[in-house]
Parts: C-alpha cells; structure tokens; sequence
C-alpha cells in the first residue's frame, strides 16, 4: 500500500509515486517543499490497571 501525503501550502493530498516527479521532495502540483505523511487509521487498545 502506498503512503499518502499532504502538501503544506496547497493542501492537496498525493502518493509517493508522484512524489518522485519533480527532483527532491516537492508537492507535484505547486511545487511547494513542505510535505506531510498522512497517518494510516489505527487503533491503540491500552489496559487499565
């Protein structure tokens, strides 16, 4: 499954395939350099003592 992320300044969401489009880590539609990974759903079942 491919990790998804989120441009930080055009908030548009992508796969790392089309990370891989410009050279270095940059947002494939504006071209912005900050990215982040968005977080796969999962759930942390803690016990209570």
């Amino acid at each position: 499954m491919a990790d998804k992320y989120r441009c930080g300044k055009c908030w548009k969401t992508f796969d790392d395939d089309k990370l891989k489009v410009l050279p270095g880590v940059r947002c494939p539609y504006c071209g912005y350099d900050i990215i982040y990974m968005i977080r796969k759903p999962t759930i942390k079942v803690i016990k209570a003592t």
